[in-house]
């Protein structure tokens, strides 16, 4: 099978308009894309002819040979065939039916038949009211080759294409103010991530304290972060950044463990003030940990936040 992304011409717009939590969880599935993960979004409903796709990144594209065009407004069942799993499904199914959040494995199939092995996880996206609007699934290819993708080139280029369609439906549908600077702050995250193509830690952490002018404490030494883990691990740190109220008191401090597989160990502690709620964070956390094999620790106190990350850099 053709591995390549399809161009971004031939894509249609993400169906997410009006929905700050949609929205936002569309830009974790455009960071995972360098990353070599594939990210689905659909409507809430459960029954037929849902759920529906809303959205699906470059690499899900990439994954299943089905161009964005021919997956919105579908469901993800067009994926199955005589291998999938059924017990799999109706424990998925029950999982979101009670509002849990689901991990799984079966054979799913390509546009060409191929058959293939999908490992995915599942969480809800909340409305303002804290009710489900869309699920978000995050997948991989256990099947495929786990080098980096010989397109990873096209692909960014269709995740900047994409980027730009989202945030032009961001501008033209987020009615609430707080709600546009919810987004605006999470697609500013990313661009500084993209933008240097990969990035150093302290440069991603400088970049968005004082994009919100907060002063910090900042001691570890120089780690370098490669395409794929610079994007989500800026949408974390971003969401963080948000919980530091006026008159906080900040430090960050990590290290990196080295061994066969280097792992970056990040301390952040907010005192001083009670933390603001962090509605984006279960879903960082759920990609932090899927997506990159991380482990995160939140802890709220009744004068600030900690939050202790643990992350696989590579050899």
């Amino acid at each position: 099978m053709d591995d390549e992304a399809p161009p971004a011409a031939q894509s249609p717009a993400p169906d997410l308009a009006g929905s700050v939590g949609a929205l936002s969880a569309a830009l974790v599935g455009a960071a995972l894309d360098v990353a070599g993960l594939a990210a689905v979004m659909t409507d809430a409903a459960l029954d037929p002819p849902g759920p529906v796709i809303r959205y699906a990144n470059a690499r899900f594209e990439a994954i299943t040979g089905y161009a964005a065009g021919e997956l919105i407004g579908r469901s993800p069942r067009l994926l199955q065939g005589p291998r999938t799993d059924r017990a799999e499904l109706d424990r998925l199914r029950a999982s979101l039916s009670a509002g849990r959040h689901f991990t799984g494995a079966t054979i799913n199939y390509r546009k060409d038949g191929t058959p293939y092995r999908n490992e995915w996880i599942v969480g809800p996206v909340l409305g303002p009211d804290g009710a489900v609007t869309h699920w978000l699934s995050i997948q991989r290819d256990a099947t495929a080759d786990p080098r980096p993708h010989p397109r990873a080139g096209l692909l960014r280029d269709r995740t900047a294409a994409m980027l730009e369609t989202i945030r032009a439906i961001a501008t033209r549908t987020l009615v609430a103010p707080e709600d546009g600077r919810a987004f605006d702050g999470r697609l500013a995250a990313l661009g500084r991530a993209q933008g240097a193509g990969g990035s150093a830690l302290d440069t991603l952490l400088r970049g968005e304290l004082d994009a919100r002018s907060i002063e910090a404490r900042l001691e570890g030494p120089p780690v370098p972060l490669r395409p794929g883990i610079a994007e989500p691990l800026a949408l974390a740190l971003h969401e963080l950044a948000t919980a530091v109220p006026p008159g906080g008191r900040l430090r960050v401090a990590w290290d990196l463990e080295k061994g066969p597989e280097h792992r970056l160990l990040l301390d952040w502690r907010q005192e001083g003030a009670p933390a603001s709620p962090l509605p984006g964070w279960p879903v960082i956390e759920e990609v932090m940990r899927f997506a990159l094999g991380g482990e995160t620790r939140l802890h709220r106190e009744p004068d600030g936040l900690s939050c202790a990350i643990a992350l696989p850099l590579g050899g």
